[in-house]
């Protein structure tokens, strides 16, 4: 949903209110607390007050967006604005978009990609591979080469315009490498690895190690190993799953794709992710680093509907936590035992 159609559909803060209501509750409220259908009116800070726990509470009670202090037209705005960005937008463009601190942006961003996390399921072809996310080597010059070659040319023109115009050379933030700058494996950069079914879902893992015990754990959990193939590249880590499932290796020393047999979806993920990073957020730290695969994967794998913002919505009304449960169900009892003391008073 574009952001005309959430202006015009939500003109106000009572009708984004209702919506999630009906989402949650599908027209029949209840307390958030103790489940109980005997409410009252609803109030001017449209609130609920429950008569039998007693109890004052709203649509964001005990949900995925409980004691938020925003409004709810500022969530909707947010879930659709980052909903149509295939490639993610910058904290400083939410915050733009919304007329918030960068802050509360940041934090509200992190919250979503936490409404984005899938439980997922994977078979048939799979597709398995691994990447690398950090920093961009830099482009070094030969080896024992300390300069640049002479220009004359381009040395004409800046004694021409020097009296006028200041050129300043640049400097570099880091030491001088004369040796080329090392990619991938080796490096210090964060490994990561990704399933992806054939024309279906993808995962994303920031991983420790890329060993085959890692990825073995990553295989068994999301893969529905007796009924599917794997696809990945020679990789030793990967050598070893021969024995486990069914798997086929393509050598790309010699060919990419053969007959079908290629990484070549994992390959694009990776590619979108990278484009992502470096085009939206140019620098994502290892701690958060996950937060930011799971957003790629939830807009990859709903890239085919056009529902992610009524999912976003659906999952913020999911409950906050097992916590929250346990609460919810001590605040059951303890009403049983009210309403049951109350009668017994009567009698």
């Amino acid at each position: 949903m574009n952001l005309v159609e959430i202006s015009n559909k939500f003109p106000t803060e009572l009708d984004c209110i209702k919506y999630f209501e009906k989402v949650r509750w599908n027209n029949s409220i209840v307390c958030a607390y103790c489940s109980s259908d005997n409410i009252g009116e609803r109030n001017k800070d449209h609130r609920f007050h429950c008569k039998t726990c007693k109890k004052s509470f709203s649509v964001t009670t005990g949900t995925k967006l409980h004691n938020t202090r925003l409004t709810l037209k500022t969530w909707l705005i947010s879930f659709g604005v980052i909903s149509d960005a295939k490639k993610g937008i910058s904290a400083k463009q939410l915050e733009r978009n919304l007329g918030v601190h960068y802050e509360t942006a940041w934090t509200m961003y992190h919250k979503i990609r936490e409404l984005m996390i899938e439980d997922v399921k994977l078979e048939g072809i799979v597709e398995a591979d691994e990447t690398f996310i950090g920093g961009v080597p830099r482009y070094n010059l030969p080896k024992g080469v300390k300069e640049h070659k002479k220009m004359p040319k381009l040395d004409e023109k800046i004694e021409e315009y020097k009296n006028e115009f200041k050129f300043k050379k640049g400097k570099y933030k880091k030491p001088f490498r004369e040796e080329p700058a090392k990619r991938g494996r080796g490096t210090e950069k964060t490994a990561v690895s990704g399933l992806v079914q054939r024309n279906g879902d993808v995962i994303a893992q920031v991983m420790n190690k890329t060993s085959f015990t890692e990825i073995k754990k990553l295989v068994k959990k999301y893969i529905d190993m007796p009924d599917s193939v794997l696809l990945t590249d020679e990789f030793k880590a990967y050598t070893r799953f021969d024995a486990i499932m069914k798997h086929v290796a393509i050598d790309h020393n010699k060919t990419y794709s053969y007959r079908g047999l290629n990484t070549n979806m994992i390959e694009s993920f990776w590619e979108i992710v990278k484009r992502g990073i470096h085009g939206q957020y140019h620098h994502v730290s290892d701690k958060y680093l996950q937060k930011y695969l799971d957003e790629f994967c939830f807009k990859f794998n709903n890239r085919k509907k056009d529902d992610m913002f009524e999912t976003l919505i659906k999952n913020s009304m999911l409950p906050l936590n097992k916590a929250i449960k346990r609460n919810t169900k001590k605040m059951v009892e303890e009403n049983e035992k009210y309403l049951a003391d109350l009668k017994a008073n009567k009698k």
